[in-house]
């Protein structure tokens, strides 16, 4: 498995939710099949941020330094 620093880990977290956010903030303002593309952006975001939250729990598990993930999200 590849390793990344608990700091890149975290700002990781923080980009995805951040551009999920905003995506499905313009995914509000359009209609049609333009909203389609926003549900598969988002989607992919969301996996992504799934993914990452698995491994931010389980390093959060071997390290009490790290804050509770629902700390890092909007």
């Amino acid at each position: 498995m590849f390793e990344v620093s608990e700091n890149a880990l975290m700002m990781s977290i923080q980009a995805i939710d951040q551009i999920a956010a905003q995506c499905s903030a313009k995914r509000d303002a359009v209609s049609g099949s333009q909203q389609a593309d926003y549900d598969e952006i988002i989607e992919a975001y969301e996996i992504a941020a799934m993914e990452l939250r698995e491994v931010y729990e389980k390093a959060r598990a071997e390290d009490a330094d790290l804050p509770p993930y629902a700390s890092l999200v909007r």
